[in-house]
C-alpha cells in the first residue's frame, strides 16, 4: 500500500534518533477534539444550499463537536481489544478548551473576541449536552487520555477580521456558528492556513499574547480534566521556538511537534524544522514523530488498515513506536454517520489485526509514551 516515496519517507523519519529494542508501543494521537466546526446537520445543509463547497473538503463534511453517540461507540471499540499485558486499546485527544461564543461577538458589533468554554458547548445541543462526563468515563476507564492542543483551534485576531468584514461566505458560517475552511466557487483560496493556526502571528510584537493565551489554555485544560497537561501538539503543526518556554512553565514536557512550521510573520513562509526522536528543547521537552496514519475520513473508498500496518511495520523495524495520527474527524456521525460507522469498522480491524501480528504490543497515551522516552535516554 506505500509507494516507493512513501517507503523512503518513512524509513527517513524512523531511523534517526531515539530507539527502544525489543518492544513494539502503539500510541493513538488525535487532534481536534473540543473544537465546534459545523455544529449539525441543518447549518452543514444550510450552507451547501448557499454554496459553499462545504461537501468538498472532508473536514466541513464530516466534522462536529464530539457526540455522546461518537464517544460511546468508539469507546465500545477500544474496550473490544487488550494488549500483551491486559491494557484496552487508547487513543490520546488532543483538546481544544474554548470555542468562539458567536452570540457574545455579534452583541458587541463583533468588535471583540469573546469566547465560551467547551463546557458551555457542550450544552448546546442535546446530543453533546453530556459528552464532557462520558469523556471523563474515558479518562476513568484507561481508553481516552486527553492532552492539550490549544485554547482554542482559531487564530482569534485574524477571525474576528474575517468575520467583522465578511465576505459572503464568512457571513453565513457566522450565522450558522461554524468555523470552516470551504470557500464559496470563486473565491481566490482557503482561509485553513489563515485562521485555524492558533500560534501563528502577522508580527512577533503578538508573542505576548500567544503566551497569555497558552497559559490561560493550559490553566483551562487543568480545570477541566482534573490534571497538568505533560504533552502538546499545536495546531496545525504551527509554533515559534520562543512558546515552548511558555509550555514548560505551564507543565509540558513532551512535544508531538517533531516536524513543526515556525511563523516568521510580515508575510514571510513558514520555517519546516525536523526533530530527531528524543532530541530535546532548550527548555528540557522532549520531541518524538507521528509515523503512521490512519484518516479513514480522508477517503473512505481507500484501504487505511494495510497503510497503517505497513507504515508500523517500518517503525517497529526501527525500533520506534508506532504513534499513528487519525483526527478527531474519522470518529464523528453528526453531520453522516456513515463516516464514524466505516471509521469504526476499519479501527476494529486495524486493532485486531495489530494484536494478531504483533501479540506482545503495548498500547499507550502519550503521557505514558513521554515517561517510556525518558527512562531510556537516561540509559
Amino acid at each position: 500500500m506505500l509507494t516507493l516515496r512513501n517507503r523512503f519517507a518513512k524509513n527517513y523519519v524512523n531511523f534517526r534518533g531515539w530507539s527502544v529494542k525489543n518492544r513494539r508501543i502503539v500510541v493513538f494521537e488525535s487532534d481536534d477534539w473540543g473544537a465546534i466546526r459545523v455544529p449539525d446537520k441543518a447549518s452543514y445543509e444550510r450552507m451547501l444550499k448557499t454554496g459553499i463547497q462545504v461537501d468538498k473538503d472532508y473536514f466541513d463534511r464530516y466534522d462536529s463537536l464530539e457526540s455522546e453517540k461518537d464517544l460511546t461507540e468508539l469507546f465500545e471499540v477500544l474496550h473490544s481489544v487488550k494488549d500483551s499485558m491486559g491494557n484496552p486499546a487508547i487513543i490520546t485527544p488532543l483538546s481544544i478548551l474554548a470555542n468562539p461564543d458567536f452570540e457574545a461577538i455579534e452583541a458587541n458589533g463583533r468588535t471583540q473576541y469573546v469566547f465560551e468554554p467547551v463546557s458551555k458547548t457542550y450544552q448546546r445541543n442535546p446530543w453533546t449536552e453530556h459528552s464532557l462526563n462520558i469523556v471523563k468515563q474515558g479518562i476513568s476507564s484507561g481508553i481516552f487520555h486527553p492532552q492539550f492542543h490549544a485554547r482554542e483551534h482559531l487564530h482569534a485576531k485574524r477571525w474576528l477580521n474575517a468575520v467583522a468584514n465578511p465576505t459572503k461566505k464568512e457571513e453565513i458560517a457566522f450565522e450558522n456558528h461554524s468555523v470552516i475552511i470551504s470557500r464559496m466557487p470563486n473565491d481566490p483560496k482557503r482561509v485553513n492556513m489563515d485562521y485555524f493556526p492558533a500560534y501563528d502571528f502577522d508580527d512577533y510584537s503578538e508573542m505576548e499574547r500567544l503566551k497569555l493565551n497558552m497559559m490561560e489554555g493550559l490553566k483551562m485544560f487543568e480545570d477541566t480534566f482534573g490534571y497538568k497537561s505533560v504533552s502538546f501538539c499545536p495546531p496545525c503543526g504551527v509554533i515559534h521556538d520562543d512558546l515552548f518556554e511558555t509550555a514548560a512553565k505551564g507543565g509540558i514536557k513532551g512535544l508531538h511537534a517533531g516536524q513543526h512550521f515556525i511563523p516568521q510573520g510580515k508575510g514571510l513562509p513558514f520555517k519546516q524544522v525536523d526533530h530527531f526522536w528524543g532530541s530535546k528543547t532548550p527548555f528540557g521537552q522532549i520531541y518524538w514523530r507521528r509515523n503512521c496514519t490512519f484518516e479513514p475520513a480522508r477517503n473512505h473508498n481507500y484501504d487505511w488498515v494495510d497503510r497503517c500496518l505497513a507504515e508500523m511495520t517500518i517503525a517497529f523495524r526501527w525500533g520506534k513506536p508506532a504513534t499513528i495520527n487519525s483526527h478527531r474527524v474519522n470518529y464523528i456521525g453528526t453531520l453522516d454517520p456513515r463516516n464514524r460507522e466505516d471509521t469504526l469498522r476499519q479501527l476494529k480491524r486495524l486493532l485486531s489485526e495489530i494484536i494478531k501480528r504483533w501479540p506482545d504490543v503495548e498500547f499507550m497515551n502519550s503521557e505514558q509514551l513521554y515517561y517510556t522516552l525518558c527512562g531510556h535516554l537516561q540509559k
